[in-house]
């Protein structure tokens, strides 16, 4: 049985990791999660949307890759990559799906994309683990090869 000191202790930590588990959803919001059957769909039903992994580059590269007509950019570099006028300009009102291995990345991506006037920022559920989870089409590169790699 457990003391009181004990039970609080136990209740904390369940607390704590209750929240961290939950916080990429609090930062992103949670209506902001969309599945990997019903992305698919809508990339098999040919609606518009925007694929934005943003993962490293070796990460995006290596197993198990990425979606197909993913464009890469990763989290610590989205303001440069997407700093291009013309691209915010095109892009700024369509869906736009955001990827990473998880979707604990894609949740920060959410908020940076909505700072920068995005309208329809999206979290892909569970990320690429679940996107490759259901079997569907994934752009493999035998070896990842990042700048300065000369192996």
């Amino acid at each position: 049985m457990l003391s009181g000191y004990e039970y609080g202790v136990v209740v904390a930590v369940l607390l704590i990791y209750g929240t961290i588990r939950l916080l990429p959803r609090f930062i992103a919001g949670f209506g902001a999660y969309v599945s990997a059957p019903q992305v698919k769909h809508e990339m098999d039903q040919g609606q518009p949307m925007v694929l934005l992994d943003v993962r490293s580059p070796r990460e995006f590269s290596a197993q198990p890759g990425h979606i197909p007509g993913a464009i890469n950019a990763p989290l610590t570099q989205i303001e440069d990559r997407l700093a291009d006028g013309e691209f915010l300009r095109q892009r700024r009102s369509q869906r736009v799906i955001t990827i990473c291995q998880t979707d604990s990345r894609a949740a920060f991506a959410v908020r940076k994309l909505r700072r920068l006037g995005f309208m329809h920022p999206r979290i892909l559920s569970g990320g690429m683990n679940a996107w490759a989870q259901e079997g569907y089409p994934i752009v493999a590169t035998a070896k990842s090869h990042a700048v300065g790699d000369d192996r």
